[in-house]
């Protein structure tokens, strides 16, 4: 595992979110920790994004690039009933190596 310095910003609906921090990377993952909404402190895996991500020109040791995620999430009709759908979540990913 390598240290590094990451960015991490959520697209949901036209809403955007951002993550930064200190987190580690793998051959294939970025694993950062994250804090919920709670305040409950997780480890947070985002998993296969290494291959999609790009050297950044003229930036030593910098990548970024993007990655989606398919949820399935449920929805609580007006009449009560619920039904599932797929929501697709995009992210872009940014990190440094440190050294």
């Amino acid at each position: 595992m390598k240290k590094v310095v990451y960015g991490v910003s959520r697209y949901v609906k036209g809403e955007i979110s951002k993550l930064t921090g200190i987190g580690y990377i793998t051959d294939t993952d970025l694993v950062i920790a994250c804090m919920s909404k709670k305040g409950t402190p997780y480890i947070r895996v985002f998993e296969d994004c290494i291959k999609d991500c790009h050297s950044i020109p003229n930036r030593d040791k910098e990548y970024k690039g993007g990655y989606y995620e398919i949820r399935e999430v449920e929805f609580e009709q007006e009449n009560g009933s619920k039904e599932t759908r797929e929501i697709t979540i995009e992210y872009n990913i940014w990190y440094k190596i440190a050294d």
